[in-house]
C-alpha cells in the first residue's frame, strides 16, 4: 500500500511547493516524519534525494521560460554545495529533538514568509547588481550549513534573501529552484554512510517529485499562484509544526 500512497503523496507535495519556489524537502520531511519515519537516517538522505531531483526538474521549466537569472544562481550554487556538507557533520553532534525543535522553527519561519512576504514583493522589481550577487553569495554559505543541519534545501531562506535583495518573487522562486540542485545532493551524498533507506520507495517518490516538480513550474502552474494558496500552504506547514511539537511535548 505504501508503494501507492507515498508516490502519490510526494507528487502532491512536490507539484504544490514548485508552485511556490519552495523545495519539496521541507515539506515532506515533517509530512513523512508523522508516519514514523527515522529523522535523520531515512527522513533527511530521502528528502534531500528527492529535493535535488525535484529542484533541478523544476529549473528546467523556469530555464526555458527564461526566468532563472544565471549570473546570480552559479556562485551561489558552488558555494553552497560546499556549504551544505558541514551541516550535515554538525547534525551529527546535536540530539534528535533538538533537530526537531530548529526544523519547527523553521516550519513556523518558511509558513510567515509565505503567508505575508512570497506575494508582497510581486512587482517591486530593480536591477540588480553585481553587488547584491556577491551579497547573495556570502549568504548562501550560512544558509546552506544550516539547510545540511535540517535536511533540507537552502530554498526556505534563499527566497526571502532574493527577495530582499530585489527580486520579484516569481524570479526569486526560478533562480532559488537552480540554487537549490547542487547543495541539496552535496547533503544527500555526506549521508549516505549511515542512511537506512528503502530504495524501491525512494525510486518511486523520487520519479513522482520531478514529474510534479515539472508541472509545478510550467508558466501555467505558476499562474495559479495567488496570495490564497501561500496562505493554504502556510497553514499546512503551521499544522505540522503544531504537530511536532505535541509529539515532542508528549515523548
Amino acid at each position: 500500500m505504501g508503494y501507492l500512497f507515498f508516490p502519490f503523496l510526494i507528487f502532491v507535495l512536490s507539484l504544490v511547493s514548485s508552485m511556490l519556489g519552495v523545495g519539496v524537502a521541507v515539506i515532506s520531511t515533517p509530512v513523512l516524519g508523522l508516519f514514523g519515519f527515522d529523522l535523520e537516517h531515512v527522513l533527511m538522505p530521502w528528502s534531500l534525494l528527492m529535493n535535488g531531483l525535484a529542484a533541478t526538474s523544476g529549473a528546467i521549466g523556469y530555464t526555458r521560460s527564461r526566468m532563472v537569472d544565471w549570473r546570480t544562481a552559479l556562485p551561489v550554487l558552488v558555494v553552497s554545495a560546499l556549504a551544505a556538507p558541514l551541516g550535515v557533520w554538525l547534525l551529527r553532534l546535536v540530539p534528535t529533538n533538538v533537530v526537531w525543535w530548529v526544523y519547527v522553527g523553521a516550519l513556523i519561519f518558511v509558513a510567515c514568509h509565505m503567508a505575508f512576504a512570497s506575494t508582497s514583493a510581486e512587482g517591486q522589481e530593480r536591477t540588480i547588481s553585481d553587488a547584491d550577487r556577491v551579497k547573495a553569495g556570502l549568504l548562501s554559505a550560512p544558509i546552506s550549513v544550516l539547510a545540511g543541519f535540517l535536511g533540507v534545501g537552502p530554498d526556505f531562506l534563499m527566497i526571502p534573501t532574493l527577495t530582499m535583495l530585489g527580486y520579484t518573487a516569481r524570479i526569486a522562486a526560478a533562480t532559488n529552484s537552480a540554487i537549490v540542485t547542487l547543495p541539496s545532493f552535496s547533503a544527500f551524498v555526506a549521508h549516505l554512510d549511515q542512511a537506512q533507506l528503502d530504495w524501491v520507495l525512494v525510486g518511486m517518490t523520487c520519479v513522482t517529485a520531478i514529474v510534479g516538480a515539472y508541472y509545478g513550474g510550467m508558466p501555467a502552474a505558476r499562474g495559479v499562484k495567488s496570495r490564497t494558496v501561500s496562505r493554504v500552504f502556510a497553514g499546512v506547514l503551521v499544522l505540522l509544526a503544531i504537530a511536532r511539537i505535541v509529539v515532542l511535548l508528549t515523548r
